[in-house]
């Protein structure tokens, strides 16, 4: 039926009499609705006949808040609990049931539309509103539905960026021997740039390394000269060498087999002897003029070419050799000896000081046939005890073989 409350019609429905009953679970319950459940604008009677119940509606906008006159609150809850339906009592015993301050949400406006959540093709575009029109208080109901709402929104087509394809396989090495190149293949139509999509960055070729087998195996090449010997004298090594580059081998051929180098023995004449001597003390005292000086007793004798009896060396072997001697007078005495070798002069020394006992030396070095005599011979004023030998003043003659 349609009834018309503050200046507007609601349509009252009519439930089926066979629904007609008491809901079933609710502490309290009016005939067609349970009072545990929310009231509906829209609601429903059980109708019987024409314009039953007429003011099951008359209390769907809550008014001020004071209870319905027509209504025992008190008694009506002592069969029903009215005030356990909150949503009910609020409109019919509001303030039996303390409810006067409850508020229901209600929501606020829609915000408006957000951008597209895309730069192309199909999204979606989103607003929303809050339960704030008034905000649920004291018990009261909250915005039945969503606080979000989307649409669809397109924009123009994306650009499409370029992809690579798969590399292709391996094109045939570029040759049958030694070290070549293969080479594969890839495009950037997977799929082809389209509406300024980017190129594919990269390369569209790919080469490697390949080696298909050896071209040849090494080869020796001829000895070489033989190098000179590794000594002057005695015995010593000499070596030749050869390469593998006849033909040098191509990679993964074989290298050659066998050494790269030869060595012998080689012996060159015998090295020179150690020949080395030191005389001294001074035992013919009074040689007189062209008489050898003859020492007595040596440090070293290497090569025993030095005799202690005649006071002569004798070289062994061909070389150049060095001499030196020392001789001391006695103060006040004049001596002049020489260093004479196969009869020549080689070095002379004069002695002479008038308040001590004064020393000279000289030396010289010569090359030498086998066999060649060197000694100290007087020149002059060694007779009569001139010539002073002593710890402290040393009389001595000593030479060695340099090299052959």
């Amino acid at each position: 039926m349609d009834k018309m409350s503050s200046g507007q019609t609601v349509t009252l429905g009519c439930t089926d009499n066979q629904q007609c009953s008491v809901t079933p679970g609710a502490a309290g319950s009016l005939v067609g609705r349970g009072v545990n459940r929310r009231q509906q604008s829209q609601c429903h009677e059980c109708c019987s006949m024409d314009k039953c119940n007429k003011n099951l509606c008359s209390h769907l906008t809550p008014g001020t808040c004071i209870d319905d006159v027509k209504v025992d609150c008190a008694y009506l809850n002592t069969f029903f609990n009215i005030c356990q339906d909150i949503h009910h009592a609020k409109l019919v015993c509001p303030k039996f049931c303390k409810l006067c301050s409850l508020v229901d949400g209600n929501w606020a406006r829609w915000s408006p539309w957000s951008p597209c959540d895309v730069t192309c093709e199909n999204g979606t575009q989103t607003r929303k509103r809050t339960c704030t029109d008034p905000v649920p208080a004291h018990g009261g109901l909250d915005c039945i539905g969503s606080n979000i709402s989307t649409k669809s929104c397109s924009k123009e087509l994306c650009p499409v960026h370029g992809g690579w394809t798969k590399w292709s396989n391996w094109d045939a090495c570029s040759v049958t021997c030694g070290v070549g190149i293969e080479r594969r293949h890839r495009n950037c139509s997977n799929p082809i740039p389209d509406r300024n999509g980017l190129q594919c960055f990269g390369d569209t070729l790919d080469d490697r390394i390949c080696l298909p087998g050896p071209c040849a195996n090494g080869g020796w090449t001829d000895w070489g000269q033989w190098s000179t010997c590794s000594v002057t004298c005695g015995d010593g090594l000499k070596s030749r060498s050869r390469t593998c580059t006849n033909p040098s081998p191509s990679p993964h051929g074989k290298y050659c087999d066998g050494n790269p180098f030869e060595d012998v023995v080689c012996t060159k004449s015998s090295c020179s002897p150690n020949i080395v001597f030191k005389a001294k003390n001074v035992t013919n005292k009074n040689p007189g003029i062209g008489g050898t000086v003859i020492f007595g007793s040596t440090f070293v004798n290497e090569g025993d070419a030095y005799n202690t009896s005649t006071g002569i060396f004798t070289a062994p072997v061909n070389g150049t050799y060095s001499f030196s001697v020392q001789i001391c007078a006695q103060n006040q005495k004049e001596v002049r000896v020489a260093i004479i070798i196969d009869g020549t002069t080689y070095a002379t020394l004069y002695i002479y000081d008038y308040y001590s006992y004064p020393c000279n030396s000289a030396d010289t070095f010569a090359v030498l046939h086998a066999q060649s005599k060197v000694s100290i011979e007087c020149l002059r004023g060694c007779s009569g005890g001139k010539i002073y030998d002593a710890s402290d003043r040393m009389d001595s003659f000593s030479g060695y073989l340099v090299h052959q």
